[in-house]
């Protein structure tokens, strides 16, 4: 139990398994070379932790179960998930607030993405073909979501664009009318101040003389 906790413990840290796995030959030499590094343990906010939490009980709880066992075995990996989760909650978050249906996307994809990664832990327990046809159905499911994300983009792009030529042609209509609005308020804006300036310049008129002369 222990050795398949530390496996599928890696399906919910940030860096993808397929990713790790082709990098992890290229990796090991320059890990030999490097000097061992003393690794100060990793701590976790209860905030993150309720984030954390939080996440997997309402979009995977398939995971919540494993929490819990990393929890009770394996605390350092259960502190490195969480923080991992919690990162992950802040993302979805950001993308909730601003744009529900990217983050609709990102959720769908994020939850594909930690399936993939816990079939492929699983996989390396054991050969099994059933959990080859599901990590096959699994990518499918990924790859639509990764191409919904780049279609949501280019949509939103669109729309920006489009209301920046509505904006040129705005521009371009009324190009000479606003040259003249402005022209107009500047002029009157200098004439006001020539005005201003040759009153202040203005010698006053001498006091007449009403007394009488005798």
């Amino acid at each position: 139990m222990r050795v398949l906790l530390s496996v599928s413990a890696m399906t919910l840290i940030a860096v993808p398994l397929l990713a790790w796995a082709d990098n992890d030959a290229s990796k090991k030499k320059s890990d030999r070379e490097k000097t061992p590094v003393a690794k100060s343990p990793i701590e976790i906010t209860v905030e993150q932790e309720a984030a954390a939490v939080s996440l997997v009980q309402q979009h995977h709880k398939d995971l919540f179960e494993l929490l819990i066992h990393l929890k009770e075995g394996l605390p350092e990996e259960y502190n490195r998930a969480i923080r991992d989760l919690s990162r992950a909650n802040e993302r979805l978050a950001q993308f909730e607030k601003r744009d529900p249906e990217r983050y609709r996307i990102e959720l769908g994809l994020w939850q594909a993405q930690s399936r993939r990664q816990l079939l492929t832990a699983r996989l390396q327990m054991g050969y099994d073909a059933s959990l080859l046809k599901d990590l096959r159905k699994v990518l499918q499911e990924e790859q639509q979501l990764e191409l919904a994300i780049l279609r949501h983009e280019r949509e939103r792009l669109a729309g920006r664009l489009a209301k920046i030529d509505e904006q040129i042609t705005a521009q371009e209509n009324g190009a000479d009318a606003s040259v003249e609005r402005k022209f107009t308020t500047l002029t009157k804006a200098v004439k006001n101040i020539e005005r201003n300036v040759s009153g202040r310049n203005r010698k006053p008129a001498a006091p007449k003389n009403t007394k009488d002369p005798a």
